[in-house]
This record gives structure tokens, sequence and C-alpha cells, in this order.
């Protein structure tokens, strides 16, 4: 069986059943649909950022980072790339705005065309949700796999690694894959890591690379450990393949897809559901472990929209949990820049049945500005990219519209226009 937070059957019956499927699968408030899917875009050469200019009178302000100067290691890892002697890894947190990889493939696009382009990082193993999309890359519908990650039904600290999500079967011939797509920036790899859990009387995985039969891994233990299988490649696309062989019960957590060669990592580690404080419950250990693996020259988080609907918790408790998950992250790479991206407008419908500003927004990107300043990260003001608070309204309304009738998730061309303006604010004092 596969455990999803939902299954995407399309945009409208999404908005219809939404409710019904968050609760039944435990992953996420009810009032939140699953992530937004789009068609995959067409195929397109690779931006130049000479090309991502705004249109006149079109929505999308450009708005410059907050204290960029909390950015110069980040950019000092991107002048050793331009250089050919280094890479930049930038890890990106978040929820379905993350989770979806338009806005932050939007970003993978532009630095790798300027840059260089170290390949595409982290990937899910399993689809968290029907026909799971990645710009590049493609992640088959597994089978055989459930899915572990907090949510109503899961309040205690687990081992859901990397990402927030743990993907566990004891089912023989249960099968995973993902693999290059067909078009796309960030496809070739000369290094595939598997990551995976390792635990006291677990089973063994047949691991397959471009239809070969290259091990079969134990993942047995004596004691609870981060799993990290690491296969050096010709530097091409590649097809990585998990079989469980039934012995005993394994737990994935994702696959790393990337290049021995100068350039940009952008590592979508978003999560459809997730929050800020979601972190806080995964077990700090292995998700340390496997996080330092990463090397990031940059860790954005991009909370908040989630937590709008968490009315039983204040602003100063949302504050407390965002300042402990950066303290983590802060400990464990404390040489990375970091950057907080402000939560998105979220119109709400009134009394009236007009629609107005959800004033929350507003006080969860106050706060959010707030953490950056005392911990000396950039800030990247998404309600002002919008319009200001309310924007969203006008987004709805845009021809094509920026805004789904969720009036939470963004359109294909809303994330689009937001990883352009984010890629601009990053370079702002960039020589």
């Amino acid at each position: 069986m596969r455990l999803r937070p939902a299954h995407v059957l399309g945009l409208a019956a999404v908005l219809a059943i939404a409710g019904l499927a968050w609760s039944a699968l435990s992953a996420a408030p009810p009032e939140e649909p699953a992530v937004p899917r789009a068609a995959a875009p067409p195929a397109e050469p690779a931006l130049d950022l000479s090309d991502l200019r705004r249109a006149e009178g079109e929505l999308g302000e450009d708005v410059a980072l907050e204290r960029p100067e909390a950015l110069a290691g980040f950019h000092a890892a991107l002048r050793r790339a331009a250089g050919g002697e280094g890479q930049a890894r930038v890890l990106v947190y978040g929820g379905s705005h993350t989770a979806g990889d338009l806005y932050v493939g939007r970003m993978r696009e532009a630095l790798q065309s300027r840059f260089g382009d170290a390949g595409h990082g982290f990937l899910p193993l399993v689809p968290w949700v029907d026909h799971h999309w990645a710009w590049g890359m493609r992640v088959d519908e597994a089978e055989g796999w459930g899915m572990e990650t907090v949510g109503f039904k899961h309040r205690d600290v687990g081992r859901y690694g990397l990402a927030g999500a743990a993907y566990v079967t004891d089912e023989a011939g249960a099968f995973a894959a993902v693999e290059a797509d067909t078009w796309g920036n960030g496809r070739d790899a000369s290094r595939l890591e598997l990551l995976y859990d390792r635990r006291p009387g677990a089973g063994s995985l047949e691991v397959w690379i471009d239809g070969r039969h290259v091990e079969t891994l134990s993942t047995a233990s004596d004691a609870p450990a981060a799993g990290r299988a690491v296969y050096p490649v010709s530097d091409n696309t590649h097809r990585l393949e998990v079989r469980a062989v039934g012995d005993g019960p394994v737990t994935v957590f994702g696959v790393v897809m990337e290049r021995d060669a100068p350039g940009v990592l952008v590592e979508n580690l978003g999560l459809v559901g997730s929050k800020a404080r979601h972190q806080l419950l995964w077990e700090p250990r292995l998700w340390r472990a496997l996080f330092e693996t990463r090397r990031p020259d940059l860790v954005a988080l991009a909370y908040g929209n989630n937590e709008t609907t968490d009315t039983h918790l204040s602003i100063a408790e949302h504050e407390g949990h965002l300042r402990e998950v950066m303290a983590r992250i802060q400990r464990a790479a404390p040489e990375a820049s970091c950057l907080l991206i402000g939560p998105t407008d979220r119109p709400r419908i009134a009394d009236d049945g007009s629609l107005v500003a959800r004033e929350v927004v507003g006080e969860l990107s106050e706060m959010q500005r707030r953490v950056a300043a005392d911990l000396d990260c950039a800030f990247f003001d998404t309600l002002a990219f919008q319009g200001g608070l309310g924007g969203g309204v006008a987004w709805l309304a845009h021809d094509p519209p920026y805004m789904r009738p969720d009036r939470q998730h963004l359109s294909r061309e809303g994330y689009l226009r937001w990883g352009e303006v984010l890629t601009r604010a990053l370079l702002d004092d960039f020589p």
C-alpha cells in the first residue's frame, strides 16, 4: 500500500475534498489542500539572469532583501563557483509552497545558468502525492511504501530524516525509483547517495542503478543511526531504484543526485503541510547527521502559511518555535548564511462575502522579520512582493491568475514570478 498526505486528482477535486483527505490521512490541518500541482512547464532554454525582467505593469514587485550583508558567506561560495573552484549549496525548507518545486526550481535554474550546474540535490525516494513532480527529475509511482511524518496523530519525536518524511515498508518487492527527466537543468549527476535509517532488526534493500543491480544493502545495525550509501557514477543522467528484500522492515528518506563539478545546488526540502515547529519533532541526532552531509552555504526557511490556522497558538509561541528551529540549524551549520522567506498573503472571505486581508499573516511576517534581525539572517518580505497585506486579492484577479482559488497557493505563473524575484534579491549585493 501507499500512504500519502492526499491524492492529487486535479485542482477542482482537490479543492472539493481537501478537508476530508487531509483529516483522514493526518498529515496537515483539514483546511490545507494537497501540494499545488500544475502540469510540468514546457521545456525551455536555460535562463540567463538577464532574462528575469519584470514586464511593465505586471504583478510581483521587486523587493530587496533586508540585511543582505547576512549573505556574505553564501556570496563567497558563489564567487568560488563562478571561478570554477567550488560549489554553492542552498537548502530550502518550507511547506507546500516549497514542496511544489516551482519557485525553488526557478531559483535553481537561474542560479545554475550563471554559476554552473552542480546537480539537483535531494529528492524524496517515494512520492508524497500522486504524480509527484520535481523540476528536471521524476519520482516514480512507488509501490508498497507508507509514509511517516508529523501530523495530527504523530506528535512525538520521530525518525523523520533530513526533510521530515520517512518511507517505510516490510513488504518483499516494495519498489521505489527516481530518475532524470527528459528536459530541464540539474539532471546530470556523478554521485548518487541513498539516505536511509539503520535500526536493530531492520531488513535489506536491493539497489539498482540504470537497470543494473549494484548491491543488496543491509539496513540493520546494533543501534539506531543515519544510513548513507554513496555510489560514484559517470557524469550523466541516471536512474536509481530500490526494492525491499522482505527480510525485515526498512526505512528510506531520499536520494541525493549531484555532480563533482563547480556550480550551484539548490535543494528542495519542502514538505506538504509542514510548519516550523514540526522540525522540533524530527529526532535531532538523526536529522543533524544527515543535514551536516549537505554542507550548506545558505539555509532558507519559508514557513508561516500553515501556521495561520493555528488559532490555539499565540504569535509569541510561534516565535519561540522558529527561534528554536533556527538555533538547531545554526548549531549544525555555524558558517552558513541564513534567510527567512516571509509568508504569502492569504485572503479570507468576510461575512459579507468580500475578500479581506487575514491579519495574522501580517503578524507572522513581522515576527519573522524580528527573528531574522536578532539572528543575523536576511529576510525577504513576501507580502511586500505581493503588494502588501491583502495583495492576494489582486493576484486572484490577475490575468492569468497569480493565485489559486483556494486563496493560499499560487498559480504556476505566480510561483515562477516569486522564484525570479527571490533570485534577483539574493544577488542584489553580489558583485
